[in-house]
């Protein structure tokens, strides 16, 4: 078979995804400093071997995403991507630093953090909130995830689906428009999956956990638990993940309320 007529041509779609990434990468990279100009059309262009409707079309996606911003007279200015970005820019920011970077390790602790706080909330609210038919759900994905304890990925991908029961179940749709940003990072970053989910049980346990905190109605002590809980694993999920890549771990500072948190989920349950 003619390799030629297998491939075909790329869509322009493509091309233009890819001038975003590579321009995006410089960006959040800080290879590209806010504040900056980047060139001309007419040499940013050429430098990329691009046509100019592709590199404005990436332009205006890049614009739309806060990164850049065109102004009339001024050219193309590199944004303040921390002022103007919103969270998808999460996954290409882990892109764009290398794993040896000190910057990396800072961003995993800020996205277990970010975790953190959704997670406590959504769960309260759904102490509130859920029904029978959502706690069915949370616990028909837990026991689905002991068959992936061997593949992280597949225990990732199960994880946001557990994460989504619970969201769905707190009946608030900005939180789950939250996690969407979250959800591609399995299948993104599986260098990450793979000290996040380095031990399995550790996950499947919280799954009864959590289950147990919203059967029990209890919404404020809720919220408590699974934030103290996470900070003590996210805290071993770092380190693990710092000894991965043979970097030094960012200091995680606990809350008041981490003492002993799964005794305390015990007690209440």
């Amino acid at each position: 078979m003619d390799t030629l007529s297998v491939l075909g041509p790329i869509a322009r779609s493509s091309i233009v995804d890819a001038v975003v990434e590579r321009i995006r990468g410089e960006i959040l990279g800080g290879r590209l400093a806010a504040g900056s100009k980047l060139p001309s059309e007419r040499e940013l262009s050429l430098a990329l071997g691009i046509n100019r409707l592709t590199l404005r079309a990436a332009l205006a996606q890049l614009e739309a995403m806060g990164l850049v911003v065109t102004r009339h007279g001024a050219g193309t200015i590199v944004a303040s991507w921390r002022e103007r970005a919103g969270l998808d820019a999460l996954g290409a920011l882990a892109k764009a630093l290398g794993p040896h970077d000190p910057a990396r390790n800072e961003l995993l602790a800020a996205i277990l953090e970010v975790r953190r706080v959704l997670a406590a909330e959504a769960v309260a609210l759904a102490a509130e909130r859920a029904t029978e038919e959502d706690l069915a759900t949370m616990r028909a994905v837990a026991a689905a995830q002991t068959a992936h304890v061997h593949d992280p990925i597949a225990m990732a991908l199960g994880d946001v689906a557990f994460q989504r029961a619970v969201v769905r179940a707190a009946r608030n749709v900005g939180l789950e428009l939250i996690l969407n940003s979250f959800a591609r990072l399995p299948e993104e970053h599986p260098e990450l999956v793979a000290a996040l989910y380095d031990v399995p049980e550790r996950t499947l346990e919280q799954y009864s956990l959590i289950t147990g905190l919203i059967e029990s109605r209890q919404s404020r002590t809720a919220r408590e638990l699974v934030r103290a809980a996470l900070e003590q694993a996210d805290a071993q999920l770092i380190r693990a993940y710092a000894a991965r890549v043979g970097a030094t771990p960012p200091r995680v500072t606990p809350s008041a309320r981490t003492e002993k948190p799964r005794k305390r989920m015990k007690e209440k349950s």
